[in-house]
């Protein structure tokens, strides 16, 4: 160990890491100085989580040493961690979600009166000024389960950054923020930066890291594929790209695609439906052949329009037809029986059972398909149908009865992606469909997506990433505060990232 290594904020030295006897981490180095932003990128499954998850205290290494302000230290579990003053803000949320905002922002660490009592005043208070310093508006006197995917990330960013931190590790979490909230973020983490806080961001967004990091660490199966320093060269998104899959063909996060006309049969029509206080008067066609996405800012009542399809909620107004009889699904069940599916962003708790397998995951909900003349279930077809779309979507895995608790959150999200696509419903509604994937299964996704697309069915899809509508739909409608405001198809001059955010701002 050299001075200069231990002058860095922190030191990583061969980190090993194995789960079930199946080797994540192969002998990882891995630096941050205080004042630096320090990017690290790989597939799913690279082992990125796990690596700051021993960081953090969440796991414990097999192997490997930890330097932190230049002495050697052991991170059994959180509370060295928080001792050392590191704070990790996780992929997916972990909130107490029957508690409100402020509590959940001082849980562990409430401060008290005189009397002993807990003090919400002051609790409510500081909660509402670090609301403020992060210019996000969350009402902390709300329950947490009340709040939408992007409200809890802010919440989570909260509780760490109430806590003096030296060192910021924030794992995914632009994943749910769209464009603006993503530039926001950016600006709150330079002034950390210029505090000399030592941030760790893990991103799949190649656009984002070449933007905001100072070096960037590839990882390719449990081992540092590379590092780039922008102080040596320019980042650029190819060579991240081609670093991390260990190819050399790809140019860029999308490649290009050319897309059929859809055909004239209306798969779903809307006409004039309303939701109170959450969107008003939409109407849209969607036909078969045809991917068609939503555009939008967070809370701008997307969400809400496609659980009033799927019949999560049902909408006031206006009227809904699938192909030509109405619908208003009472509940999910009512919607897929007559041929809908909707991949929800919030995987953990509407997506996956999580102390279930992956086979069961895919296959909970056609269950009639692996089944045999005598009405059994087809065990030697459940695991082949498992394996084939492991296979198709490349889900890093040591085979179909694998928990999915125990698999990276872009692996859970391929299961998700996985279970609807084998449902093969006629409409399928996916509500950010790459949601922490890497930028491979991205493209096998999308690849699978068009796929449906051709056998006659009609999808509809939202994603904060502009980019990612404009490859692979046909049309996209603009909705702003719950109301349709413009509609840009391929071909059409504002069809680009510029005039679709151009659309989105000027409401």
């Amino acid at each position: 160990m050299t001075n200069e290594k231990q002058n860095d904020l922190l030191c990583m030295k061969n980190i090993h890491k194995a789960f079930n006897n199946v080797p994540v981490l192969k002998g990882i180095d891995f630096e941050v100085h205080a004042g630096e932003i320090v990017t690290i990128i790989g597939s799913n499954g690279a082992g990125k989580s796990t690596l700051m998850n021993i960081v953090a205290g969440v796991h414990k290494m097999d192997e490997g040493e930890i330097f932190f302000e230049g002495k050697q230290v052991n991170i059994k579990d959180p509370n060295v961690a928080e001792r050392l003053a590191i704070g990790m803000v996780h992929q997916e949320p972990s909130l107490c979600e029957n508690m409100k905002v402020y509590e959940n922002i001082f849980l562990n660490r409430e401060p008290k009166k005189s009397n002993g009592l807990l003090d919400r005043k002051k609790m409510i208070r500081e909660s509402q000024e670090i609301m403020q310093q992060l210019g996000f508006d969350v009402d902390v006197t709300k329950t947490v389960q009340d709040l939408s995917i992007v409200s809890k990330v802010v919440v989570s960013i909260a509780k760490v950054m109430i806590m003096k931190k030296k060192l910021l590790i924030l794992d995914e979490v632009t994943a749910a923020l769209n464009q603006r909230e993503v530039e926001h973020l950016f600006e709150i983490i330079a002034e950390l930066k210029k505090s000399k806080i030592g941030i760790i961001f893990i991103s799949h967004k190649i656009r984002e890291i070449v933007q905001i990091s100072d070096r960037v660490y590839v990882l390719r199966d449990g081992k540092v594929a590379g590092i780039f320093d922008k102080q040596q060269s320019e980042l650029k998104e190819k060579d991240i790209i081609n670093l991390m899959l260990g190819e050399t063909q790809w140019k860029g996060e999308y490649s290009e695609r050319t897309l059929a006309e859809h055909s004239e049969n209306v798969l779903l029509d809307m006409n004039h439906i309303s939701k109170h206080n959450m969107f008003s008067d939409i109407s849209i066609k969607l036909y078969e052949n045809e991917i068609i996405g939503l555009a939008g800012l967070k809370g701008s009542g997307i969400t809400e329009l496609m659980y009033s399809i799927f019949g999560i909620m049902q909408y006031d107004s206006g009227t809904l037809c699938m192909e030509g009889q109405p619908l208003k699904a009472k509940c999910p069940e009512e919607a897929i029986k007559r041929g809908i599916c909707m991949i929800t962003n919030d995987r953990q708790n509407e997506g996956l059972a999580m102390n279930r397998s992956i086979q069961e995951n895919i296959l909970i909900a056609s269950l009639n398909k692996v089944k045999n003349s005598s009405g059994f279930l087809n065990k030697r077809r459940m695991k082949d149908v498992a394996k084939e779309y492991i296979g198709k979507l490349s889900v890093k895995t040591s085979g179909p009865m694998q928990q999915v608790k125990f698999l990276s959150g872009g692996n859970q999200q391929k299961v998700v992606v996985a279970k609807w696509l084998f449902r093969d419903s006629k409409i399928v509604l996916i509500d950010e469909p790459t949601r922490g994937i890497d930028i491979k299964a991205k493209n096998e996704i999308y690849d699978l997506l068009l796929e449906e697309k051709n056998q006659g069915k009609g999808l509809m899809i939202y994603s904060p990433e502009t980019r990612e509508l404009l490859n692979i739909c046909s049309r996209i409608i603009v909705i702003s505060n719950g109301k349709q405001i413009a509609e840009v198809k391929r071909g059409d001059e504002l069809f680009t990232e510029k005039g679709l955010l151009h659309i989105m701002h000027s409401y």
